[in-house]
């Protein structure tokens, strides 16, 4: 079976051995990959908090007066909104209306692929205005994950 795998059987029934190792081993590379994506995934979501902030700051610098000269946690309900309004456009790219035609979803990929970024901006002001990091965010989502895991499992519909 190779070097990885040093104590394991090399023929092609697997014992319980080979099968221990090769779940360690599995587990191993894994667990390894896992935390390069979560990693890779942090500096992805870090850099788009970074850009974000980056344009508030530019949108304040240019525009002095009114809105943008507020203090930022008093935006947060105008970024809730147009999280909503993004969401009903992207909504119009989901062939939703069931009286009109459906284009095929392929056509208009690009457009949702748009619709998505415009409610990530939104998002991510709402984050920042709020004083929330990407570590936050991060964080939030690792427990909100497990929790909806948990109630799913804890179901007994849903149990094998």
């Amino acid at each position: 079976m190779g070097d990885d795998f040093p104590d394991a059987i090399s023929d092609d029934i697997p014992t319980t051995k080979t099968r221990a190792v090769t779940a360690a081993h599995i587990s191993q590379h894994s667990d390894e990959a896992k935390q390069d994506a979560d990693q890779t995934q942090r500096d992805r979501l870090t850099d788009l908090f970074a850009r974000q902030a980056e344009l508030g700051q530019f949108y304040r610098e240019q525009r002095t007066t009114g809105f943008y000269s507020e203090e930022p946690i008093t935006h947060c309900t105008t970024w809730t909104r147009a999280i909503v309004h993004e969401c009903c456009e992207l909504d119009n790219e989901l062939n939703w209306k069931p009286w009109k035609n459906p284009r095929p979803l392929d056509a208009n990929r690009e457009e949702r692929l748009l619709e998505m970024a415009d409610i990530l901006h939104f998002f991510l002001q709402l984050a920042l205005d709020q004083n929330f990091s990407a570590d936050d965010i991060y964080a939030a989502y690792l427990r909100k994950n497990e929790e909806n895991r948990e109630r799913q499992q804890s179901d007994p519909r849903y149990r094998p």
